[in-house]
């Protein structure tokens, strides 16, 4: 588990079909989740946020506001973090967003980053939780993509 602030959060409100447009041509820079038919919240590396901004410009019927600081973002990742997803009630304010497989971003109003932290560290002892910083998820990150190729 690491703290994912160093992230970019953008929320796109607008035409449904825009959105999924958008989207995809996002591509791999992004992972987004659904949060309403017309509303999506994406993420995204810092060093990918102007190349985003600047695709998303090109939707004039999508409005894009970077809300990085309105959230907390906590990522999971490991072969029991689906596990430990499951376990846990994140209802109402917990979003996830799948980064891929075993990867795993929740956000929450920033606010409650601190509580549901703690939330997470208590209900992850069963599963061998650890917290460590981002650079050794992206390294893990790193490395399981290189084997899997």
């Amino acid at each position: 588990m690491a703290d994912r602030s160093d992230r970019e959060t953008y929320e796109l409100r607008g035409d449904p079909t825009a959105v999924e447009t958008a989207l995809t041509e996002l591509g791999p820079l992004v992972w987004a989740s659904f949060i309403g038919a017309d509303r999506a919240l994406v993420r995204c590396e810092a060093e990918s946020s102007p190349e985003v901004s600047d695709v998303l410009e090109h939707y004039p019927d999508i409005s894009a506001h970077v809300r990085t600081s309105a959230y907390a973002a906590i990522g999971l990742i490991g072969p029991r973090a689906s596990d430990l997803l499951n376990e846990v009630d994140l209802t109402p304010s917990g979003l996830i967003v799948r980064e891929g497989r075993d990867a795993f971003e929740i956000l929450l109003p920033a606010d409650h980053g601190a509580e549901l932290w703690n939330f997470l560290v208590e209900s992850g002892e069963p599963f061998d939780l650890a917290c460590v910083g981002h650079d050794a998820l992206d390294r893990l990150a790193a490395s399981r993509r290189i084997a899997s190729d």
